[in-house]
């Protein structure tokens, strides 16, 4: 059995390497083809080499904790086995023995088709479960987040019209967590999974909903920077932030460390990213700049790593690692996008250019777009990735550290 575990992890990073490197290739070649100007051959060169190679790093170390970490029960299960725990994991505390029944159930399953047709009659079964919270509760949740859904467009729309769709999105999304949570709990209460943690995104979501409406008061031309597809991946994105920091899922793990370090991290990495806008174009002194020029260049990679790979120590486990990684992420977006914006502005009053590449002949809106592009973009993709990294590194380590260590 066991060798028969090793190959499919083998087998399952073979693939996941290869669909990383062709699937970068066929974007990149396609981004090229599209570009004007080429840019360098050594700047072409690092970018189709180092992405793939962060990528399938990160791929083949979450592959081989799934199958290898010690609290995981679904190491040895087959895929229907998989999808049903997994099914049955996303169950409220009050269906957790249902879920396990039916695991109970599959396992006496032998016949492979057999097997799917019971692992999907069982999903297809959760999402009919009656709802555990009460009825009427429910319904008036239900109306209440449709009133607000319905009022929020007209409402927003009179501030700022640019910011219509975002707030239908955005209001109907936390609306739908909200339902979600009551008829999951037969008790509704807010319970913070940690509250400093929680308190930090909440608040830069907020800030981030404020600076867009602020940029688009200031800028009313920015609007067409925010087209309806941008502004509801915003929503989502916004949203997903709170739903992890008020209702963080339970597989994503119970470390009360994970939390703080990705809180930490992303102030850091917000107050970074301040700094590094505001000594641009600066000569400081000499002593100065040698302490600053090391923080600058590796802060940002280190705000990433360092808090999964502790966590991933410290819980002596990767899931442990890789909370702290979405925690990091997760408070990192919106901090840093609503520092962005101010900064834009500020920026552009000065000498009429960018942020972030500082081209004077953009307009002042192109700030926007190149928010959305980095912080909700750019910066989540590869910030994981190094995350999962730390974490992968950080949970290898405590396995070597002897096999008497408690996991």
């Amino acid at each position: 059995m066991a060798g028969r575990v090793r190959w499919t992890r083998r087998r399952v990073q073979t693939v996941t390497t290869w669909v990383v490197v062709v699937a970068w290739v066929v974007f990149y070649a396609a981004a090229l083809a599209t570009a004007d100007p080429l840019p360098p051959l050594e700047t072409a060169v690092a970018q189709l080499v180092v992405p793939p190679l962060l990528w399938v790093v990160a791929a083949r170390l979450v592959v081989r904790h799934w199958w290898s970490e010690p609290e995981s029960r679904t190491s040895a299960m087959d895929l229907p086995g998989r999808l049903l725990a997994a099914a049955a994991a996303a169950l409220p505390e009050r269906r957790h023995a249902w879920g396990r029944a039916m695991t109970a159930e599959l396992a006496e399953v032998r016949r492979r088709s057999a097997r799917w047709r019971f692992a999907l009659s069982s999903v297809r079964a959760t999402l009919w479960l009656p709802a555990a919270g009460s009825w009427p509760l429910l319904a008036l949740v239900t109306g209440v987040a449709v009133a607000a859904t319905t009022a929020a467009g007209p409402a927003v729309g009179a501030a700022a019209p640019g910011l219509k769709v975002f707030a239908v999105t955005f209001t109907a999304l936390v609306g739908a967590m909200v339902v979600l949570a009551v008829a999951r709990s037969r008790r509704p209460r807010l319970r913070l999974p940690a509250p400093a943690p929680t308190i930090l995104v909440t608040a830069g979501v907020a800030a981030s909903i404020a600076a867009t409406m602020v940029f688009l008061r200031r800028e009313p031309a920015a609007a067409e920077y925010l087209p309806p597809p941008a502004a509801m991946y915003l929503a989502a994105v916004l949203a997903g932030c709170l739903w992890v920091a008020l209702a963080s899922p339970r597989w994503l793990g119970t470390s009360r460390l994970a939390p703080h370090l990705g809180a930490a991290a992303a102030v850091v990495f917000a107050a970074w990213f301040w700094l590094a806008n505001r000594t641009d174009g600066t000569e400081p002194p000499l002593p100065l700049l040698l302490v600053l020029a090391p923080v600058l260049v590796l802060a940002p990679l280190a705000v990433f790593f360092v808090p999964a790979f502790a966590a991933g120590r410290a819980g002596r486990s990767f899931r442990s690692g890789l909370q702290a990684a979405v925690w990091t992420v997760t408070a990192i977006i919106p901090l840093t996008y609503a520092v962005w914006l101010p900064e834009g502005l500020r920026r552009y009053a000065i000498d009429g250019r960018l942020l972030i590449d500082g081209e004077a002949v953009a307009p002042v809106g192109a700030n926007l777009a190149d928010a959305l592009a980095f912080c909700l973009g750019i910066l989540p993709v590869f910030g994981l990735t190094l995350a999962v990294i730390g974490a992968g590194l950080g949970a290898r380590t405590t396995d070597r550290a002897g096999p008497n260590d408690p996991s």
